[in-house]
């Protein structure tokens, strides 16, 4: 499958060895390590015909119908299910599923179930030359009850909470990640806060491309927005909580000077603990690949100059997911072939 030339999702093992150069001390338990991608790229989702939909571009300037920023998880279903953003719909930015009864299968089943953006939950309040946005589907499982959080684009607010005139420039309005919860996995519910809306919190900037993950009793939320709020000063931020609905005041987890005057670098962070260190992966451009960085404090990837805690390069890869299988192996998805 590595001759593909739509824009899909494909996914390798991830293997991680000791890195030797890199060695511990004695008396430290912890073991510093470095990623290898081990093994072929196959398909699983490919570029869904939503001709049936209604959805189907007409003319489109790029590839039509491109998934993006996506994630995959087990339902009680005992299959396996893959969201995704895809991107030059009829309609602009949707969420859309597929399915499969193994990781192992290819392609996925695409079901025809999307999800679109509603602005009656204050999603997508500005929109972008008349399309709406929603984006970077994550879902995470606690006390047997899935979360799904999501990119819900403009919430129509200034970086003060101000409300912004939706006719004015969208550049103007924060980005908001939002929020539905499931029972099983399968049928979804949009979440409500005081206001009614799905909102969990907004910026700073363009808030997305969200993970969620938990260390120890505490839940992680890693994201990409604007350092101080210039779009041309990208950073990754984290936020903390207790039960996934209530979130902590932002921090900078990443901030590399690499990115600065290059709008929405970096992006699609993914951080998981390993042996004593916490694991960045994020993407630096379309064609760059994936970076990797290495921390003992899951706050602090390094502000500025993130030389030192720079591990390694993955070529190919383009916005990261990684999947743990029933058998504990580790598998990395990219939205390119893989070459």
């Amino acid at each position: 499958m590595r001759s593909v030339t739509k824009n899909i999702i494909i996914f390798s093992l991830l293997a991680f060895f000791l890195f030797s150069n890199c060695s511990s001390s004695t008396d430290d338990q912890r073991v510093r390590l470095i990623p290898i991608i081990h093994g072929e790229f196959r398909c699983i989702g490919t570029e869904p015909d939503l001709t049936q939909l209604g959805l189907q571009p007409q003319q489109s300037n790029g590839r039509p119908n491109q998934p993006n920023d996506h994630h995959i998880f087990k339902a009680d279903d005992n299959r396996w299910h893959l969201w995704a953003c895809v991107r030059g719909t009829k309609v602009g930015r949707i969420l859309c599923h597929w399915q499969a009864d193994s990781l192992m299968q290819s392609p996925w089943v695409f079901t025809g179930e999307i999800i679109r953006a509603d602005k009656s939950y204050g999603e997508s309040l500005v929109e972008w030359k008349g399309q709406e946005f929603i984006q970077s589907p994550y879902v995470v499982k606690d006390n047997g009850r899935y979360f799904m959080f999501y990119g819900g684009y403009d919430c129509g607010l200034n970086p003060w909470g101000e409300p912004l005139d939706p006719a004015e420039n969208y550049n103007h309005a924060e980005k908001q990640i939002c929020l539905m919860t499931s029972n099983d996995g399968l049928n979804w519910k949009r979440h409500r806060n005081e206001n009614g809306f799905s909102r969990l919190f907004y910026g700073p900037g363009a808030a997305r491309d969200e993970c969620v993950v938990k260390f120890g009793d505490t839940w992680y939320i890693y994201y990409c927005g604007h350092h101080n709020w210039d779009r041309r000063c990208g950073a990754i931020y984290v936020r903390t909580s207790d039960d996934l609905i209530h979130w902590s005041d932002w921090h900078i987890a990443h901030y590399d000077k690499d990115s600065e005057n290059r709008k929405w670098l970096p992006e699609s962070p993914v951080v998981i603990y390993k042996k004593g260190y916490y694991y960045l992966f994020r993407t630096h451009g379309l064609k760059s690949g994936c970076w990797v960085y290495r921390s003992d404090n899951p706050f602090n990837f390094g502000q500025g100059d993130v030389s030192e805690y720079f591990v390694t390069h993955l070529p190919g890869v383009i916005a990261p997911e990684i999947i743990t299988d029933d058998a504990g192996n580790e598998y990395i998805t990219t939205i390119t072939d893989g070459e």
